[in-house]
């Protein structure tokens, strides 16, 4: 991993770059925008970490199901009407975009 010092001195000398280029203004809404970017980043992140701790907790309480006998009943309470569309969820903001990148 990265030391901080040393990506902070990259982006400063990155900066430094385009401010002599463009000005500061545009300098000031460039690290706005990165500010946006990491702050949009770790949303996702977060969001992803939660639904995998969500899964895994699904998946822990499927498998002591499975291993008590649970299942049985559950797979007799199923209809066989049920439309897989409906279960299918809507894609996520980052699936989208990952979608839209191909």
């Amino acid at each position: 991993m990265l030391d901080n010092g040393i990506l902070n001195e990259k982006l400063k000398i990155l900066l430094q770059g385009v401010n002599e280029q463009y000005g500061s203004t545009l300098t000031d809404e460039l690290i706005v925008r990165l500010e946006n970017t990491i702050i949009d980043f770790n949303e996702e992140v977060d969001a992803l970490m939660n639904e995998l701790k969500e899964n895994a907790t699904i998946k822990e309480k499927m498998m002591a199901d499975i291993k008590s006998g649970k299942t049985e009943e559950k797979s007799n309470e199923q209809t066989p009407d049920n439309d897989p569309e409906e279960d299918v969820q809507e894609m996520s903001e980052w699936e989208k975009r990952l979608e839209s990148l191909n």
